[in-house]
């Protein structure tokens, strides 16, 4: 019986997979240290920092459904699995699948609260501004 031996690879490809694997932890990293912002006026909502922001118009949240939910007292809106975003502890971003199925766009930091926010184009919201209550009020128009 004979054994060979691979010839040994050069260090260009390992540099080269060291260098692309640096290059995509920075950028997540610099993606988790950018805190999205959620600007709301009279048409709709405007997820900025992030991205999978986007502008969501008024007439396609579902307002009367919006609450603020405790994800611990809620487990079945949890974010479960993610199909596109970023999955950091204390950091998710993206779109996910909720524990119900549902889809949704998910901006959540580390707490357990949320704001849940379906909307009329298949898919909810479930954000974690800085203010929830405050948010929640402005986004139904009520005063502060």
């Amino acid at each position: 019986m004979h054994v060979y031996q691979m010839a040994p690879h050069g260090s260009r490809g390992v540099l080269w997979v060291i260098f692309v694997t640096l290059l995509l932890v920075l950028v997540v990293l610099l993606l988790a240290l950018r805190a999205p912002k959620f600007e709301i006026s009279n048409e709709g909502l405007r997820i900025r920092g992030s991205p999978f922001g986007r502008e969501i118009p008024a007439a396609a949240l579902r307002l009367e459904s919006a609450r603020i939910v405790n994800l611990r007292e809620s487990p079945d809106l949890a974010p479960k699995w993610r199909t596109m975003g970023v999955g950091l502890p204390g950091y998710r971003a993206g779109w996910f699948r909720l524990q119900n199925g549902e889809k949704a766009l998910v901006f959540l930091g580390r707490g357990e609260e949320a704001l849940y926010i379906p909307t009329s184009e298949g898919y909810a919201l479930l954000i974690a501004p800085e203010d929830l209550a405050g948010c929640l009020r402005t986004l139904k128009g009520a005063p502060a």
